[in-house]
């Protein structure tokens, strides 16, 4: 029967009419409670007011005459005042203390046995601060004032007032509150309900309809009956779930659709991976979680449409090719989506085959990456991906997800362009990139890092006539930790900025300290890309150099080639105006990356670093042999100098020095060395080639 009720309950509720009657009646019994209590509220303060007001002329009456009385402990005189007080209306005590808050004298009405007499606080404290006490409940308020004789207090006089007169006036406001509500209720909501009923014949159609139509039932067959503005209300609601109705399907598909792709986006990918894994206890399958590798390079050299048209291409081919590999080992047909920018997902339902799994992603890799005709232009891209299987890799939808980016991730690092399985080592490295931020960032704020130095040799002298900054990290929980694991950390975390500043702050300290020790040799320190992007570089770079006061032509800043092709177009503005100051640039890493001929010759750089992957196998690689010498060949006609990094034995600096190498950085000299060793190094090569000099020349 309860059940019943609430669902009439709830279906009235439903009707405009009733509804606005309920608002009216709501909005009618909330304004006159409101002036109900206001009347209340004023009455009550004014009694109140007045009531205070009363006692304190009350007491400062008594005062005035009691205080002689008080003093000469006259206790007749001042019982018959404070009897003659008690006899006024609203007066329910009146008392004389002494100096000490003892009782002094009382009207007979409130008075107690002089074996009780009783002692109060509020009286000691009016006579002993020399102010009146005022305190007040809800049934009475008592006011204490102190009595004075020659300037002297001798005492104290309380008042008590009675507060009946004001719970009279909330009772007649409940009175009224109750009459009012009978009133409203009787007379004013039957009359105001017939009222909204005729007023809004029609609306709760319309309401209803409303109601199904935002639940996903479109009522397209409206009655359109009721009289004036409403039925035309009718008419053109019904019109809109026509309408509605036929927009309904566009836009669902504009929700889930990838615009540039027509794949389904993230969100539908998110509906289907919940359906399959999350929904499905028995669920299993695979995820290729596809990256493509240096896709930004697209939109800044050729725009952003041409990057639209090749993401529309290679989803297509993407499409095609997950069909023709794929289709025939899944329960399911498998589902391609557009991740995010250039990331695609493929979701193979019922594939555990992980061997299957990882042939099928290589070969989609090796296919996808192939050249594509976008106007005039032939473009290709690499592609990376991450693999999982699931459940074995993830019991949920989101946990396969994040393990397949986490794979994808890995694939870019270590070497782009193939695809990796998930296993828990990789977990491990991002936990441990993790713990290696927390502590980076301690470190940062710490000052713990070190700037060390490993010399360059000119080759022909043996001399060291420079070093390259080098940045080491001590931690004492991780230990030492490699700049491998710990730049790009930096990098992702945005702290290479300040690390870099502090980087070429203590080079030029410490160089400039050399230099005044007798030793001008120059320092190379390293620009991370990171650092280039920063629209602040060139400003925060001069300024740090200006500060130094280091001579900027032996300041060297190195910069790696894979900046060149991502940022050249703004690579210019930054560099140009710190060259201008005498600063030199160099090329670092060089053949690892992919930078042009043509770039290299444009760009206003002064030293060319061989990296140490092309030293390393000189002495058993013909071909290694070859590219090098092209390389010394080529700076040399660019009128560059060079270093060649990694350096290890005699026989790879002879050939360096054959071929024309000008400098030589590695172990075969010495390793990053603190400054202090550095310094010694430098001083005691230099002497070295002072006192060879005059045999020299003897000879």
């Amino acid at each position: 029967m309860l059940a019943g009720l609430k669902l009439r309950l709830h279906e009235a509720l439903k009707r405009v009419f009733v509804r606005s009657t309920l608002y009216a009646f709501s909005g009618l019994l909330v304004f006159s409670l409101t002036l109900i209590g206001v009347n209340y509220h004023n009455l009550a303060t004014q009694t109140a007011d007045r009531l205070a007001n009363d006692a304190r002329e009350k007491a400062s009456l008594v005062t005035n005459i009691a205080a002689r009385e008080i003093q000469n402990k006259n206790y007749g005189e001042v019982e018959r005042l404070l009897n003659a007080l008690a006899q006024e209306s609203h007066v329910i005590a009146a008392k004389a203390y002494g100096r000490f808050g003892q009782e002094f004298a009382s009207d007979y009405l409130s008075a107690v046995p002089s074996s009780e007499a009783q002692f109060s606080e509020t009286a000691l404290n009016a006579a002993q601060h020399r102010k009146s006490q005022f305190s007040e409940n809800s049934l009475m308020l008592e006011y204490t004032l102190p009595a004075f004789r020659g300037g002297e207090a001798v005492g104290s006089v309380s008042i008590r007032m009675s507060k009946e007169e004001i719970a009279g006036f909330q009772r007649d406001a409940i009175l009224q509150a109750v009459v009012l509500l009978g009133v409203l209720i009787l007379a004013f909501v039957p009359i105001l309900g017939w009222l909204m009923y005729k007023a809004t014949a029609g609306v709760s159609q319309i309401t209803n309809a409303a109601n199904e139509a935002a639940e996903g039932f479109l009522d397209c067959d409206l009655k359109t009956n009721a009289p004036g503005e409403v039925g035309e209300l009718q008419t053109a609601f019904r019109r809109m779930m026509v309408k509605l109705r036929e927009n309904m399907f566009k836009i669902e598909r504009l929700a889930y659709t990838d615009r540039i792709t027509n794949l389904p986006n993230r969100a539908q990918l998110d509906k289907q991976a919940l359906t399959l894994i999350d929904m499905n206890p028995k669920a299993c399958g695979a995820v290729i979680y596809i990256g493509l590798d240096r896709f930004k390079m697209i939109n800044e050299l050729h725009g952003h449409a041409v990057g639209d048209e090749l993401l529309a291409h290679l989803s297509d081919r993407l499409v095609r090719l997950v069909s023709e590999l794929a289709h025939p080992h899944t329960q399911k047909p498998a589902t391609v989506a557009r991740f995010s920018g250039d990331e695609f997902v493929v979701l193979l339902p019922g594939m555990t085959d992980k061997k299957l799994v990882q042939e099928i992603s290589e070969t989609i890799l090796s296919l996808l990456t192939r050249p594509v005709r976008v106007g005039p232009m032939s473009l290709s891209v690499s592609a990376s991906a991450g693999v999982v299987t699931y459940p074995e890799h993830g019991k949920g939808s989101e946990e396969v997800m994040r393990n397949a980016n986490l794979a994808m991730f890995e694939a870019k690092a270590s070497d782009r362009g193939h695809s990796i399985a998930f296993n828990e080592r990789i977990r491990e490295k991002v936990t441990e990139r993790e713990k290696i931020a927390d502590r980076l960032n301690q470190a940062v704020k710490d000052n713990a890092l070190v700037v060390q130095y490993q010399p360059k040799i000119d080759l022909r002298s043996g001399k060291i006539v420079g070093s390259e900054a080098l940045l080491r990290w001590t931690d004492s929980e991780l230990g030492s930790v490699s700049p491998v694991k710990f730049i790009p950390v930096a990098e992702e975390r945005g702290l290479i900025v300040p690390i870099g500043e502090f980087v070429l702050k203590t080079a030029l300290e410490d160089m400039k300290a050399l230099h005044q020790a007798g030793a001008t040799v120059s320092v190379a320190v390293n620009v991370a890309p990171v650092q280039l992007q920063n629209a602040g570089f060139t400003d925060k770079t001069l300024g740090i150099i200006g500060e130094s006061g280091f001579q900027t032509e032996k300041l060297e800043l190195e910069i790696t080639e894979s900046s060149l092709m991502d940022y050249s177009e703004v690579l210019l503005d930054q560099i140009r105006p710190i060259q201008r100051e005498g600063v030199k640039f160099a090329i670092d890493d060089f053949g690892t990356g992919y930078s042009s001929l043509h770039s290299l010759a444009s760009m206003p750089f002064d030293t060319l670093k061989i990296d140490r992957s092309f030293i390393k196998n000189i002495a058993s690689c013909q071909d290694r042999r070859a590219i090098v010498e092209l390389i010394l060949m080529m700076a040399k006609q660019l009128k560059m100098n060079t270093v060649s990094e990694g350096i290890e034995t005699q026989i790879q600096k002879d050939f360096i020095n054959l071929w024309g190498g000008t400098l030589g950085q590695g172990f075969l000299w010495s390793p990053a060395v603190p400054i202090v060793e550095f310094s010694e190094m430098v001083l005691t090569s230099q002497n070295r080639t002072k006192d060879a000099s005059p045999a020299t020349m003897a000879g």
